[in-house]
């Protein structure tokens, strides 16, 4: 286990590095001059070579770029994340001041995803080829389906518009009013969490479905249990291993739609703010806020390889015994589906067809 997370975290850092690097050679690429448009905001000259030098030199732009990178990363480790550009503002205050916000709007949309996705998973596997089966087959489609905008726009106008039951926009801190705060965050995380539950759903279909047709809830059934008994004790457990790994994936699916999100419903959260950002090539803010944003997601994953491999050892398995005596030639890229037999000189991975 020790060695399987060693190899996984050496992953992400390979993964961290490039990212790093890329977004910094971005941010420097992308059309416009931010300082020209400060030097604007505060009634500099445009013109004037010394107030540019001055604002470059403040920035670190007069050096050469690998000198900015190496200064901007070591500035970055050790949390200065330099200043905003358009608002002259500390770039990590910043950050943690809208942090709360996107929290709070991955809470709900975590939630929802769960409310709706698990059962409605449950319910299709147990209906199987029923007009329930279809019914909520055909609505997890939807919900993958549908941009995230989309539904957020047809959102405001049914239950602000039409019914005035929620508010259209804007975010009320829980501390001032919890009441308000959890109104205005009810239909944001909605349209968040309801995009991440048609996956979920479909997996945790699939994975009981396949569970349901194992040799051992064959056995249990033979023995006399229950049907409810069955399911709940020896099939529901195992279906979700699987589900570890579609909430890791929607992780990412809820950060990249929050950008959508918060800027529809006003939200002033972190996903608002890049947006806003990238608008005025304040590129502290962009190359801070991309960096903390894929370290999230690696963590995010790492932890679910790592408590994948704890809740199913093939995987940890298949992952390191490699160069041992016997390994079967893969037909597919996926280590999955394998059968991983024990013996008293080392295991063998054995491929079993789809």
């Amino acid at each position: 286990m020790g060695r399987f997370i060693t190899i996984r975290l050496g992953h992400a850092l390979v993964v961290l590095v490039i990212v790093v690097v890329l977004t910094f050679l971005i941010t420097h690429i992308i059309p416009g001059d931010a300082l020209l448009a400060r030097m604007g905001g505060q009634n500099f000259n445009e013109s004037s070579a010394e107030a540019v030098a001055l604002l470059k030199a403040q920035y670190g732009l007069d050096k050469p770029l690998h000198v900015q990178f190496f200064v901007w990363i070591t500035d970055f480790l050790a949390g200065n994340w330099q200043e905003s550009i358009a608002y002259g503002q500390d770039v990590m205050e910043m950050f943690l001041d809208r942090c709360t916000v996107t929290l709070q709007l991955f809470f709900w949309a975590t939630l929802w995803q769960f409310l709706i996705g698990i059962p409605a998973g449950i319910f299709g596997a147990l209906k199987r080829n029923s007009l329930t089966d279809m019914f909520l087959t055909t609505g997890a489609l939807i919900g993958v389906s549908m941009p995230v905008f989309w539904q957020a726009i047809m959102m405001i106008y049914l239950l602000a518009v039409l019914l005035p039951i929620f508010p259209p926009s804007g975010f009320v801190p829980f501390a001032e009013d919890p009441m308000g705060n959890i109104i205005s965050m009810a239909m944001p995380g909605f349209v968040l969490g309801t995009s991440a539950a048609g996956s979920l759903a479909r997996y945790v279909r699939s994975s009981l479905l396949e569970v349901m047709s194992q040799d051992y809830i064959r056995t249990a059934r033979a023995k006399g249990l229950a049907e409810r008994s069955v399911i709940i004790l020896h099939a529901l457990k195992p279906s979700m291993i699987p589900v570890v790994t579609v909430v890791g994936l929607g992780w990412a699916v809820m950060i990249s739609g929050s950008f959508f999100v918060e800027n529809i419903f006003a939200l002033p959260g972190i996903g608002r703010m890049l947006l806003m950002a990238t608008f005025e090539q304040d590129f502290p803010v962009i190359q801070a806020l991309l960096v903390v944003i894929s370290i999230n997601v690696l963590v995010v994953n790492f932890l679910v390889d790592i408590l994948y491999a704890y809740l199913d050892p093939r995987v940890r398995l298949c992952g390191l015994l490699v160069n041992t005596r016997s390994l079967a030639s893969w037909s597919s890229p996926s280590l999955f589906p394998a059968i991983v037999r024990g013996s008293v000189s080392g295991y063998t991975l054995v491929h079993v067809p789809t």
